[in-house]
């Protein structure tokens, strides 16, 4: 005979519902309110939980949580019978775990068919081992010792996750996005090393954590596993960023944990490598699992606002600054620069021959050479300088603080570069490529504006090309 348990603080309703549940062949247990209730099913394991909302002591909402975070009775269904027939009410009560909802206006045979379902649902879960030492004594003090617990485990989870939600989705891009995420986990998992992981449509997005100083080797190590954990080619473009110094610590990284992301339209996933694994899958690994949601919201979030970003913004072939946006910042710069009375010089090259590429290996091909090229030149530059793709196989680069000497110089060190530069294509031919350069200063005195500014670097690029080609105007000196 299948035991139901009946919490209400009702003695009459605690009576009818016994007797309509005995009558159905039940054997009812009763608790007056959620403490009791909580004893009661603890102790004994009834098959289902009958239980009010509006209780002296403890309420349904403590009980129903407690029950179900307990591994002992979580298999219990617990049947919410209440006055209240409001969507709030019935939300809540699902959303913490409850498994059916009546009102008490119900007729007899939809409680006695809501149990009979329940217990059908019940029989399909099998449920936990019995502890070798036996039920463990549960008394009213124990009850509400777990209820606090539980109380500081939500609110802990609360805060966290309103940490992940604020920090995360006022970041201006995955990165930033991603180093708040870290920083928060950093704060509630002991870990040594935590990083983020996603493979985007066109590369791979790395942000990594140090909370120990490791070795370089390490972080390389784990950099090439994190990887590895997204099947990319080896050939793809990586974005990574390393937040904490690096030192000389050693790690095992065959115990980094890895905990796959289900993001949007695309893998990725959390890595750690926690300083106690035994503790780590004890106590931190189910509560992140209460991170995980918001988590990824906040990343795919950031993803979306990033990727909008660069549409609007970037050359989607070189990945360098579009017509508009490079013109836009270079706007920007002419006016700080007449604000600071700084120097500010532009230069602007074209690739020699580049419709001979085009015309004896194919389109694919100059758009590896034009990809490359973009590369090489951005590789020779400051961070602080501006490179964007000004039309077809012309860059302008935006040079902040450099008169025009330092520009022209900045210019032959960009022409060495493709120079010396090889391009392979995938035929397995290998391409040389050159660029003419024209550069333009500010302080000159002729250019009092962007248009004539970059209209007078477009004039001396045209000299430069008369000159032969594969050189800067005017000339750096010798």
């Amino acid at each position: 005979m299948s035991r139901v348990l009946v919490v209400d603080d009702s003695e009459i309703t605690r009576a009818i519902l016994g007797r309509t549940l005995r009558g159905a062949g039940f054997e009812v247990l009763e608790a007056r309110d959620g403490a009791e209730g909580a004893v009661t099913a603890l102790r004994e394991r009834p098959a289902v939980v009958v239980t009010d909302l509006e209780m002296p002591t403890m309420d349904g909402f403590p009980l129903l949580r407690l029950l179900k975070a307990d591994p002992l009775s979580a298999h219990i269904p617990v049947l919410i019978l209440t006055s209240h027939a409001e969507a709030p009410s019935r939300f809540w009560s699902l959303r913490t775990g409850a498994d059916a909802y009546l009102t008490k206006d119900h007729r007899p045979h939809e409680l006695v068919a809501t149990v009979h379902r329940l217990l059908a649902q019940a029989e399909a879960v099998p449920a936990p081992e019995e502890p070798a030492a036996g039920r463990p004594a549960v008394g009213p003090l124990d009850v509400l010792a777990r209820v606090a617990r539980q109380l500081d485990a939500g609110l802990l989870q609360a805060t966290v996750v309103n940490t992940l939600l604020e920090t995360g989705m006022a970041a201006a891009d995955f990165h930033e996005a991603a180093r708040a995420v870290l920083a928060t986990l950093a704060e509630v998992v002991d870990a040594r090393l935590l990083a983020v992981a996603v493979a985007d449509p066109d590369r791979a997005l790395l942000e990594i954590l140090l909370s120990d100083p490791l070795s370089p080797e390490v972080v390389a190590a784990g950099r090439e596993e994190l990887l590895r954990r997204l099947s990319l080619p080896a050939e793809s473009p990586v974005e990574v960023q390393t937040e904490g110094a690096t030192g000389t610590q050693e790690a095992d990284l065959q115990r980094l944990v890895w905990i796959p992301l289900c993001l949007r339209g695309t893998t990725g996933g959390l890595a750690l490598l926690p300083r106690d694994p035994e503790e780590f899958r004890h106590t931190a690994a189910p509560r992140l699992e209460g991170f995980l949601r918001p988590l990824i919201l906040v990343l795919d979030n950031a993803r979306l606002s990033q990727r909008l970003h660069e549409m609007s913004t970037l050359d989607g072939l070189t990945r360098q600054l579009n017509h508009r946006a490079i013109y836009e910042r270079l706007t920007l710069e002419m006016e700080r620069a007449r604000r600071y009375k700084t120097p500010l010089s532009v230069v602007l090259c074209d690739l020699d021959d580049f419709k001979e590429v085009n015309d004896t290996h194919g389109h694919l091909a100059g758009d590896r050479v034009l990809s490359e090229a973009a590369g090489v030149l951005r590789r020779h530059l400051r961070s602080t300088d501006v490179l964007g793709r000004y039309g077809g196989e012309e860059f302008l680069v935006v040079l902040p603080q450099v008169d025009l000497d330092a520009a022209r110089q900045a210019a032959e060190r960009l022409r060495r570069g493709l120079e010396e530069h090889a391009v392979k294509l995938s035929t397995g031919a290998t391409v040389r490529i050159t660029g003419s350069f024209g550069v333009a200063a500010w302080e000159e005195g002729m250019c009092p504006t962007v248009d004539l500014l970059v209209s007078l670097a477009d004039r001396r690029l045209y000299d430069a090309k008369g000159a032969g080609r594969n050189c800067v105007h005017p000339e750096v000196p010798a």
